[in-house]
């Protein structure tokens, strides 16, 4: 148990000795932990300045191709509307032109070979008739999913109740009067 006694003999003496170095040594630690802690947050702040930097700046970026994505699609948009509009006008001139040219050559050519009086009645009659499909023709072809076919039924179709209303009418000239027959 003598070596027990030497070392707490060498111990008390020397313990002021060794509690006023370890209390430096702490010291000395806390100083530079504090040191590098504010270097710490300077380095963040920094880094978050950087970072907020290059978000702005992808923000004006993004907004720059955005603003220039729409403008294109704006340009592209009412050109496309501009060219549709012109194709359904000339859908719609072309439609109006057949309907007139396939009606009026019946209208004429009938009344010739029909007799004097039944010739005036039913060439009234299909001209009425042609007036209303040529009107429906233009507004059927202003549609923008059909353009010309819808055009080409509607023409089909004025000729159609044309050739119905031309046998009905010199049918009747001769049994019946041909006035209440053209107003249906």
């Amino acid at each position: 148990m003598s070596i027990f006694d030497r070392i707490k003999k060498i111990f008390n003496n020397n313990a002021d000795d060794v509690a006023k170095v370890a209390g430096a040594i702490g010291a000395d630690v806390a100083h530079e932990v504090a040191e590098v802690v504010e270097e710490a947050k300077q380095v963040v702040a920094e880094a978050a300045k950087t970072a907020e930097k290059k978000v702005t700046k992808a923000a004006k970026t993004a907004e720059k191709t955005v603003t220039a994505a729409v403008k294109t699609a704006e340009k592209k948009t009412t050109a496309a509307t501009k060219t549709a509009s012109k194709a359904v006008q000339d859908g719609t001139k072309a439609a109006g032109e057949k309907v007139a040219k396939a009606t009026a050559p019946k209208a004429a050519a009938k009344p010739a070979a029909a007799k004097p009086a039944a010739a005036k009645k039913p060439a009234a009659a299909k001209t009425a008739a042609a007036k209303p499909a040529a009107e429906k023709a233009p507004a059927a072809a202003k549609a923008p999913a059909a353009k010309k076919p819808a055009a080409a039924k509607t023409a089909t179709a004025a000729k159609a109740p044309a050739a119905a209303k031309a046998p009905a009418a010199k049918k009747p000239a001769a049994k019946k009067p041909a006035a209440p027959k053209a107003d249906n």
